[in-house]
């Protein structure tokens, strides 16, 4: 996944250069709604991210983790 969007910004960043560079014009990365697409779930997956790591971090130091309400014990 991570090739493939190396692979989109060079290619959008290169069209860009040439089209700069020749003097055409050029649209702003900012008038496309994929950028504001992109940007939110960048946002949502970092504060995903943080939720589930600070989740794993509590549970790990729970006082009682370790202590199982066995009845019995099968054979």
């Amino acid at each position: 996944m991570f090739v493939l969007g190396f692979i989109a910004v060079v290619l959008v960043g290169g069209l860009k250069l040439y089209h700069m560079w020749h003097g055409d014009t050029y649209t702003l990365v900012t008038n496309s709604p994929y950028f504001y697409l992109a940007l939110t779930a960048m946002i949502l997956g970092t504060q995903l991210f943080l939720t589930g790591f600070l989740g794993e971090l509590i549970t790990r130091h729970a006082p009682d983790r370790n202590h199982y309400e066995i009845d019995e014990e099968l054979r």
